[in-house]
C-alpha cells in the first residue's frame, strides 16, 4: 500500500493534512478490512487535528470581547444551550445569544480573510 499525505499551509500555524491510499499490494480480504478500518480511524484523527487548529488559529486572529470569549469557550466545552450559559455567567440569555451571534459572525469573517471555508 502507498499513503500519499498531501500537507497544505492555510495560514501561520495552520496547515490542513489530507491523506489518500493509491495502491494496495496485498490479496487478502480480511486485511484489506483491516486497513480500511485502519485509514477512516487515521482520517478521523487527521480531521479532530485540523479543526482543532483552525478554531485555535481563529481565536487568536479574531478579536473578541470578554464576553464573546466566554461564550464561545463554554459552548466548546460542550455548553450549548444558552439558558445554562446565562446561568453559569449570571447574565440573560438574550445577552448570552447576543455575544454567540457577534463571535460568530467575527469569526466567519477571520475564516473568510484567511480563506477557511466553513
Amino acid at each position: 500500500m502507498a499513503l500519499i499525505v498531501e500537507i497544505v499551509e492555510v495560514a501561520e500555524n495552520l496547515v490542513k493534512v489530507k491523506t489518500s491510499q493509491i495502491a494496495d499490494e496485498e490479496g487478502n480480504a480480511d486485511w484489506k478490512l483491516v486497513q480500511q478500518v485502519e485509514d477512516e480511524r487515521s482520517a478521523g484523527e487527521f480531521e479532530r487535528l485540523e479543526v482543532r487548529d483552525t478554531i485555535r488559529v481563529l481565536l487568536e486572529q479574531t478579536e473578541l470581547s470578554p464576553r464573546e470569549k466566554q461564550v464561545i469557550h463554554l459552548f466548546l466545552q460542550g455548553y450549548d444551550d444558552f439558558a445554562e450559559i446565562a446561568k453559569k455567567l449570571g447574565v440573560s440569555r438574550s445577552r448570552i445569544w447576543h455575544a454567540f451571534k457577534c463571535a460568530t459572525q467575527k469569526l466567519r469573517k477571520t475564516a473568510s480573510t484567511l480563506g477557511i471555508a466553513p
